[in-house]
């Protein structure tokens, strides 16, 4: 009865034209916690202010952070904006002289922590090192380059010739050099008596456009036939700078380069051959890239153990005589360099080929191969010393690091002297100048 009232009700004022009145919303109770606010006058505050009102003040409040921060500018402001470029430039310069960075890193770590670099030396590490090293060259090697560059018997000859007979007895007078302490000479000796280096030759032959395949049998054959040439050399080039009790047999030298060199080579080059797919893969550019970098790292194992070795021993050595050994070293690699650049001259090496430009490379590929040394062969034969000479066999290991650094310096610079070289003669035979 209710309900009806009301709906007859509504229906007289309906009919009537007036609305009924209905109640006003009261207002939702402040949740807990949040504070209701009050305009004076008791009248509720207003609500939030429209968007533009809001983006307004935003630029208000940024228009006045930058004027603060231009009255008082972070003073790291300009190395923050230079740090993205700065890192770019050490990631490029490492890139492009990784193995020296290497080199340095595994020096100073060993100088840094001791321990680790000793027990690594005494599980004879070197021996490990040598053997990877000699793998990674092995399975790069290609039979028919191999037989391509037989055709140059005369480079071959003198090349061999120069590495394994002739470039040794610089040892003799290096020895007498007043170098102290004794390890210093010692070094560069044993590094004047190794075959030639197992990758800077090519790099840097393939890099002026010369002969690769020379550089490559050169290469190869150095280091095997080393293993058989330096037992003999080295204890009449060595006996009387080496100390009481490091006497330098043939038989267990052979037997551990061997081991670490020989044998290494001949089952990655053998793998090669028999593994499906595996010689396509190393000959990948991406592959061959990362063969060099491992083969870096592996390298920097060797300073990195000595280092440690002779910091743990408390064999020290001062600055001044580190930049003499460095100084000596620079000198034996220019002495190589002079000797093969006149042997090559003085006997027409590479003239049987068909142009001049060949002719060029066969001789280019000679004096880059045949004038550097390589340091995994110079460590081994350190390991073998080792017991004799104790933390000296670190100090004696510096120099030779040192100058296979240098070495790779003075290539470097070599080689790019000769690509500027032939790309101004080559402009020049154009009639127009290089640099256009």
């Amino acid at each position: 009865m209710r309900g009806m009232h009301l709906n007859g009700r509504e229906g007289a004022l309906a009919r009537r034209g007036t609305a009924p009145r209905t109640a006003a919303p009261r207002p939702a109770p402040p949740r807990a916690g949040v504070p209701r606010l009050v305009a004076p006058g008791g009248r509720a505050a207003p609500g939030p202010a429209p968007p533009a009102a809001a983006a307004s003040r935003r630029r208000r409040a940024v228009a006045c952070a930058a004027s603060a921060a231009a009255a008082f500018p972070n003073p790291l402001g300009p190395l923050a904006a230079a740090a993205p470029a700065l890192a770019r430039a050490v990631a490029a310069a490492v890139d492009a002289h990784f193995l020296p960075f290497c080199l340095a890193a595994g020096i100073a770590a060993g100088l840094a922590y001791p321990p680790l670099g000793a027990a690594a030396a005494r599980a004879d590490i070197s021996a490990f090192v040598t053997a990877g090293l000699f793998v990674i060259a092995g399975v790069q090697l290609r039979a028919a380059e191999l037989k391509a560059a037989l055709q140059a018997k005369g480079a071959l000859v003198w090349g061999l010739a120069s590495v394994l007979l002739l470039t040794p007895l610089l040892a003799l007078p290096v020895l007498s050099l007043p170098l102290a302490p004794a390890g210093l000479p010692l070094g560069l000796a044993v590094f004047c008596c190794v075959p030639t280096a197992l990758s800077s030759g090519i790099t840097f032959t393939q890099a002026v456009g010369g002969n690769v395949a020379v550089a490559l049998l050169l290469t190869v054959a150095s280091n095997l036939l080393g293993v058989f040439t330096m037992p003999l050399l080295l204890p009449r080039l060595l006996g009387d700078a080496l100390p009481a009790g490091a006497g330098l047999e043939a038989l267990p030298l052979l037997a551990r380069l061997a081991t670490c060199v020989l044998l290494p080579t001949l089952l990655a080059a053998a793998a090669r051959g028999v593994v499906p797919g595996l010689a396509a893969a190393v000959d990948d550019p991406k592959s061959k890239r990362a063969l060099a970098r491992l083969a870096a790292v592996l390298l920097a194992a060797v300073p990195w153990s000595q280092a440690a070795v002779a910091a743990e021993g408390g064999v020290s050595v001062s600055p001044a005589a580190l930049a003499a050994a460095g100084v000596v070293g620079v000198g034996i690699h220019l002495a190589y360099l002079a000797l093969n650049v006149v042997a090559c001259r003085a006997l027409s090496l590479g003239a049987s080929t068909p142009t001049p430009a060949a002719a060029l490379g066969v001789r280019r590929a000679v004096v880059l191969t045949a004038s550097s040394k390589t340091l995994p062969v110079a460590a081994a034969v350190f390991a073998s010393l080792a017991p004799a000479l104790g933390p000296a066999a670190g100090v004696a290991l510096a120099p030779a690091v040192m100058a296979h650094l240098t070495q790779i310096f003075i290539d470097s610079w070599l080689a790019s002297r000769w690509v500027e070289e032939d790309a101004a003669a080559a402009a020049a035979a154009r009639g127009r100048p290089a640099q256009e």
